[in-house]
């Protein structure tokens, strides 16, 4: 028997869910020093990656649904010490390498977005996905093909959390 056929709406929380899933588990159990480890010299730590990965996430799922960002609006950009508008791009080495948030707030932040975000998508109609405006970059499209691309970025900066992560814990570390 044939599986049922998905909505785009479910196709996109669930690679959503599934990213967010990577993330945490790539950072669980890390200790402060392998949380900040830079490969090499202008490198993105795992900490800076995970939350440029969710600062974006919030950005865009918060672009395409008419909302303030959760950055703003629950006051992490205080709690982290940043200006609203810093989401990691252009981002100096040094600003990486400064990065260092507390383990347990940067996690929290993780959740914050992972719950924002599915919220505003799971309520959107199809009308919305499909409407064509300008999500965080400066160009014209449907909300869901800006979802799509947040869904790629995520992708590749979570590929790049595990392969630091690998580099930090050795082979294995899924495993145990």
């Amino acid at each position: 028997m044939a599986e049922p056929l998905i909505d785009l709406k479910t196709f996109i929380l669930a690679q959503i869910e599934s990213g967010t899933r990577s993330v945490k588990l790539a950072m669980d159990g890390l200790t402060d020093e392998q949380l900040y480890y830079m490969p090499t010299a202008g490198t993105n730590s795992i900490a800076w990656l995970a939350w440029h990965l969710n600062r974006y996430r919030d950005a865009v799922t918060s672009a395409v649904c008419d909302e303030l960002q959760v950055w703003v609006t629950e006051g992490w950009a205080e709690r982290f010490g940043m200006e609203p508008d810093r989401d990691g791009i252009g981002d100096t080495p040094e600003q990486v390498a400064a990065f260092q948030p507390d383990p347990g707030m940067l996690s929290n932040y993780i959740d914050a977005v992972h719950t924002a975000g599915m919220k505003r998508i799971e309520q959107m109609t199809d009308e919305q996905l499909n409407r064509v405006g300008v999500y965080v970059f400066p160009s014209e499209r449907p909300a869901w093909r800006a979802l799509a691309s947040m869904i790629g970025d995520s992708g590749q900066h979570s590929g790049q959390i595990n392969y630091v992560r690998g580099m930090v814990s050795g082979f294995g570390w899924r495993n145990g």
